[in-house]
C-alpha cells in the first residue's frame, strides 16, 4: 500500500506475521515505516512498513453546526384552522 495518503491521525489495518489488526497512525520514521498505536490491547506492535498495511481510513474533518434537521419551517406552519 502506498504510505503517501496517510497521515497521523488515521486508522490503519496492519497484517504483522499473519495477525491483523486495527491500529491509529502517529507519525513516519525516517526509513519510511508506519509508528503506529494499536487499538486493541495484546498488540506490542509499534511500527509497520507499508507492505504491512492492509487498509486505510481517513480520519474524516468535523462537519460544521447544523440545524435541527427535524425542524423545517415549512412543517411547522401547518395552516390548521382551529374551529
Amino acid at each position: 500500500m502506498r504510505v503517501a495518503p496517510i497521515e497521523p491521525g488515521d486508522i490503519v489495518e496492519v497484517d504483522k506475521k499473519g495477525r491483523r489488526f486495527l491500529a491509529l497512525v502517529l507519525g513516519f520514521e525516517v526509513d519510511g515505516s508506519v509508528r503506529i498505536e494499536p487499538v486493541c490491547r495484546g498488540i506490542s506492535w509499534r511500527q509497520a512498513t507499508s507492505r504491512e498495511l492492509v487498509r486505510h481510513w481517513k480520519k474524516a474533518a468535523r462537519r460544521r453546526a447544523q440545524r435541527d434537521p427535524d425542524q423545517h419551517e415549512a412543517q411547522l406552519d401547518l395552516d390548521l384552522d382551529d374551529d
